[in-house]
């Protein structure tokens, strides 16, 4: 019974994640209209906006890991990969945490790659961006719910029009 119990509850949080642009506060939406401009140059301003909303739902959220940090959740060990440096991770997990223009930075950087790898597939590009190379349920989950922010974005033409 417990078990039965466990996987509805389970079933019922994973798909009751929801997203509405008007329910964002206006310091958020401040900072989703900054982030589609950041992104913008590259043809991924939704994208890294819809990514910040569903990874810590705009800094909201913080992860408690030593070496996924930020509002874009960035892995500091690939980050550190992608600008080849020998740094400290540590530290550049505390500046990410705090800097929200270099967790959006190091975002994009990734989303760049990932845009090449994928040749411009989206769902392989925002599934490769959370899980690398390797495709699992999971990833599947965080694109749907990319998909929901995404679509909501979408509609606003104060944003893309912007």
């Amino acid at each position: 019974m417990k078990l039965i119990i466990l996987t509805l509850t389970f079933c019922v949080s994973l798909f009751a994640w929801d997203f509405k642009y008007n329910e964002l506060s206006e310091n958020e939406t401040d900072l989703t209209k900054t982030l589609i401009k950041i992104g913008q140059p590259y043809g991924l301003g939704l994208e890294l906006a819809s990514i910040g909303i569903v990874e810590t739902r705009l800094g909201k959220f913080k992860s408690r890991n030593n070496y996924i940090c930020g509002m874009h959740q960035i892995n500091t060990n690939i980050a550190m990969k992608r600008l080849n440096s020998n740094g400290d991770v540590k530290q550049l997990c505390e500046e990410v945490r705090k800097n929200k223009n270099l967790s959006s930075i190091l975002a994009l950087k990734e989303l760049i790659y990932w845009k090449k790898q994928s040749n411009n597939n989206l769902s392989s590009m925002i599934k490769s961006y959370n899980t690398g190379f390797k495709s699992s349920n999971y990833s599947k989950e965080y694109f749907r719910r990319f998909t929901i922010v995404y679509n909501e974005l979408k509609k606003r033409s104060d944003l893309v029009n912007s």
